[in-house]
């Protein structure tokens, strides 16, 4: 048995050998999804998108057996959860876009979009404090003749993107709009959270790639958009997307009810 005793080097070194991997096999994961939707390529993708946390848990389990002192084990634990969980949401993500892309014969109804957005807020206040947030509406076009389940897990990754990506120690602000335009309704919502830098098209329709990250430190899964356009496919929309750094995102949802 090996002893350790350098433990902050000895993780780093282990999380070094996974942690550069994910930025190439994300990549192949979403070329999956994106081009090539037959199942087996969905497969080998995900296979691919879940092998560096795998990785991560072996190398725990292979810390732990070199690790003599109790409050090291503790700490490795406590990683090995979190790796855990991030695969946990991963495959949830996974599970959710795949559920929307071959769900075929989704009813529909008249949806009010004044109450779509309180429930989604009730949905969303299990997970954020919303009471520094505040939603502004402008409803010109107050319903559309949709799937109710998946015009609100549209809108709910919308806001839960906003929410996810707020500045820090500065209050939320996000405006929902409605209203026709052509022979389309188009949902527009800005927020003035983190914003990105975005080039051009070609920049902005990887966002909308499985799992795409614009940096490593980006926060969530990366799935949820993906998510979105899937919704706005089934509806023959489109998504056009404009964000500034620091001023916030508007995302322009035109759909077809």
């Amino acid at each position: 048995m090996t002893i350790i005793t350098n433990y902050r080097e000895e993780v780093k070194r282990f999380e070094s050998l996974f942690g550069n991997r994910p930025s190439a096999s994300v990549e192949k994961f979403s070329e999956a999804l994106t081009e090539k939707p037959q199942t087996t390529d969905m497969v080998n993708a995900a296979a691919n998108s879940l092998r560096s946390p795998l990785l991560a848990l072996k190398i725990y389990l292979d810390l732990l057996k070199d690790f003599p002192q109790e409050e090291k084990k503790t700490d490795v634990l406590n990683r090995m959860k979190f790796t855990t969980n991030e695969m946990v949401k991963k495959i949830n993500a996974l599970s959710t876009l795949v559920d929307v892309q071959t769900e075929i014969n989704s009813t529909k109804e008249k949806v009010n979009f004044a109450n779509l957005l309180e429930e989604v807020k009730i949905e969303l206040s299990a997970q954020f404090d919303l009471s520094e947030i505040t939603f502004t509406t402008n409803f010109i076009e107050p319903s559309i003749r949709a799937n109710a389940s998946e015009l609100s897990l549209l809108l709910f990754q919308m806001l839960h993107n906003s929410i996810t990506y707020r500045q820090d120690k500065q209050p939320l602000h996000i405006t929902l709009k409605t209203k026709k335009v052509g022979g389309y309704l188009l949902l527009g919502i800005k927020d003035n959270a983190k914003g990105m830098i975005i080039k051009n098209d070609d920049e902005a329709e990887k966002l909308f790639r499985p799992f795409y990250r614009l940096n490593n430190s980006s926060k969530g899964i990366g799935i949820g958009l993906s998510i979105v356009r899937s919704i706005v496919d089934k509806y023959h929309g489109e998504v056009k997307v404009r964000s500034r750094i620091n001023e916030g995102s508007m995302f322009n949802i035109y759909l077809k009810g």
